[in-house]
């Protein structure tokens, strides 16, 4: 029957393009989604198995990991107790002896022991399963889902990080190395920072959308209290403005700048660069 690959949060930016990359490679996918008939139709014309699956509901666990062999694994953002959220799921990975997991971390957690992404790649290696972490940058794809409106609506990128720069990398990059880390042998124990080729601050940003998009967007730069305040009075939840404000204020302090060769190593060409995102994503960001 050949192995299974399960995917975790298959229908956003990274999962969605993992999927698609695996089918391609004529893999064995299975879909791990909460609600199968409200997602199937995003799946439409890929060659795919579906599960009910839930990190809040451990009785989907035996049947979704059933003949599993490898898993990605992208932790839902509002789930921020790993022992609680995803420690039972890893525990029945084990149980199930997944061969591998591919985990999508971030950048510097072996610096920050108290963001949930490391406490989940400490459960892991403490499980034993075979693993693979991918700590990618800050993601391209947040100024078109994220920063969509502040963008389209008031031309302004809206974000309180001074001067730093930051070393974006776009979505489909981390799928593509998730695919290879899979499909090619070399890559279980190892940790790899996905970065793009450079680091921008977001003046060059400003400018980069501002030529593609034929009309000035400006950076706004506010204090971060203001930041804060504006987001949540813009619809925001407290709670996401909260973990925004924390990881602008890291940014501000330079801790997005790092750019790594571990993207271009494994995929053997260069990171997709942010002029070719936003060409590629200009539509997002018409009225």
């Amino acid at each position: 029957m050949g192995r299974v690959i399960m995917v975790t949060g298959a229908t956003g930016n990274i999962g969605y393009h993992a999927v698609s990359e695996l089918v391609a490679k004529k893999e064995k996918v299975r879909v791990a989604v909460r609600d199968i008939e409200k997602d199937r139709s995003l799946f439409a014309d890929l060659d795919v198995d579906f599960v009910h699956f839930d990190f809040m509901k451990p009785f989907f666990f035996d049947n979704a990991l059933d003949g599993v062999e490898k898993v990605i694994l992208i932790r839902p953002p509002q789930l921020a107790k790993p022992k609680k959220d995803m420690k039972p799921f890893i525990e029945k990975m084990k149980d199930k002896k997944i061969k591998q997991v591919v985990f999508v971390s971030l950048m510097g957690v072996e610096k920050t022991p108290f963001v949930p992404h490391r406490k989940i790649e400490d459960i892991i290696m403490k499980s034993g399963i075979g693993y693979t972490f991918l700590r990618p940058g800050f993601f391209m794809q947040n100024l078109n889902t994220t920063h969509r409106e502040d963008i389209a609506y008031r031309n302004e990128l809206f974000m309180p990080v001074g001067k730093a720069k930051t070393s974006f990398i776009d979505t489909r990059d981390i799928a593509s190395v998730a695919v290879k880390c899979l499909t090619e042998e070399g890559h279980l124990g190892k940790s790899y920072t996905l970065t793009g080729a450079e680091a921008l601050d977001y003046n060059e940003v400003a400018h980069i959308m501002s030529e593609t998009l034929g009309r000035k967007i400006e950076y706004k730069n506010p204090g971060i209290l203001e930041f804060r305040r504006t987001i949540i009075q813009r619809g925001m939840k407290k709670e996401f403005a909260n973990v925004m404000t924390m990881l602008y204020v890291l940014t501000r302090l330079r801790t997005a700048e790092k750019v790594t060769t571990d993207v271009k190593a494994i995929l053997k060409r260069d990171p997709i660069t942010f002029q070719q995102f936003a060409c590629e994503f200009k539509d997002s960001w018409k009225i």
